[in-house]
């Protein structure tokens, strides 16, 4: 008896066991007050995050920075030192002909020289007229061969390689040439950028120095001073576009991309203030944001140093980011304002 009675009792043990609960096959509705305070506490957090927000600056700095004035010029592309290369180039080619024109009028004075005492020589050991005639007519068919010689030979060497002292004068007149370039540069680009560019004048010196001591023909000249001046071009545009301070203003076009760039970074800042304030915030940015923009367009459009100009776009964008803070706090006080009304606050105390 007792075994089917322990049976029983573990069939019902096992029912109860595998039979879900009234709570789980009829789950209990949410309450409507529990609904509402999750709801108040999705909207308190949302209010937080947006009142931790406003405590932030919109903006940080000005729309852009003073180094877009940089990439929006033009980059250096001066070429007064290759153009100063082959200006003494040419002032030595000049030199060298000269002194080949002057060889060749005193190798042709001294022909001259040597035929008129050989004359005279005839002419004293001459026993008769006719004897003086004949060795006459004998020296003139000689010098006269000479001389046609002496043209051929000069003509077939249409450019003669300076000496050492032509290559060294002309190296010491492109190093002063070079030297009076300083006061140009420190105009152009700036006391600092000048005194940087020394080292690249005096490269191109002992450049301009080896080239002239290996040339061999004119083609080698022109093809090594070639090089000599693009190589100190290259070097004059690196330490222009490091240490130049120029005397610049922005093209309409540059300046149509500047404001470009400070429309679209202040569009991303509207948006910002539609979010945390209201469209009608949006519409307050937009006069501060006008004179800033205009602010920039006229002074970019001014000759000035490049320094200058990037300090005063820096005020500019400076005036710009106070201007902004000091909105913030103009809506944030109205919002806090506002909220005190609808608590039913004094607006004595919310003001404080």
């Amino acid at each position: 008896m007792k075994t089917p009675l322990a049976l029983a009792c573990l069939v019902c043990l096992g029912l109860c066991a595998c039979t879900p609960s009234e709570e789980d096959v009829y789950p209990k509705r949410r309450s409507a007050r529990a609904d509402n305070v999750e709801r108040y506490v999705h909207k308190a957090r949302k209010f937080r995050a947006l009142a931790q927000e406003r405590s932030q600056p919109i903006v940080q700095d000005g729309l852009v920075q003073a180094d877009v004035l940089k990439e929006l010029l033009p980059p250096v592309q001066d070429v007064r030192l290759s153009t100063l290369v082959f200006a003494q180039k040419n002032a030595l080619e000049a030199a060298v002909r000269e002194h080949f024109a002057r060889q060749t009028a005193d190798a042709t004075s001294a022909l001259l020289a040597q035929f008129r005492d050989d004359a005279v020589q005839a002419a004293l050991d001459a026993h008769t007229p006719q004897d003086f005639a004949a060795k006459l007519d004998e020296q003139t068919a000689v010098y006269s061969q000479k001389l046609a010689d002496f043209s051929a030979r000069q003509k077939t060497l249409s450019w003669a390689a300076p000496d050492a002292e032509q290559r060294r004068e002309s190296t010491q007149a492109l190093q002063a040439a070079a030297a009076k370039m300083l006061d140009g540069i420190s105009h152009d680009y700036g006391a600092v950028c000048a005194q940087k560019m020394e080292p690249v004048l005096q490269k191109m010196a002992d450049d301009y120095a080896l080239a002239l001591s290996m040339v061999q023909n004119r083609d080698d000249l022109q093809r090594e001073l070639k090089r000599v001046g693009q190589e100190a071009d290259q070097g004059f545009d690196a330490v222009a576009a490091e240490f130049g301070d120029p005397i610049a203003a922005l093209s309409e076009q540059q300046a149509v991309a500047l404001r470009a760039k400070l429309i679209a970074a202040h569009q991303a800042v509207e948006k910002q203030f539609e979010q945390l304030y209201g469209k009608e915030a949006v519409l307050r940015t937009r006069d501060i944001f006008e004179t800033y923009r205009d602010a920039a367009n006229t002074l970019v459009r001014k000759p000035a140093r490049l320094s200058q100009m990037q300090a005063d776009l820096a005020r500019a964008g400076e005036k710009y980011r106070r201007d902004m803070a000091a909105l913030q706090v103009q809506l944030n006080e109205k919002l806090e304002i506002n909220a005190a009304k609808v608590r039913g606050t004094p607006l004595s105390l919310a003001k404080k």
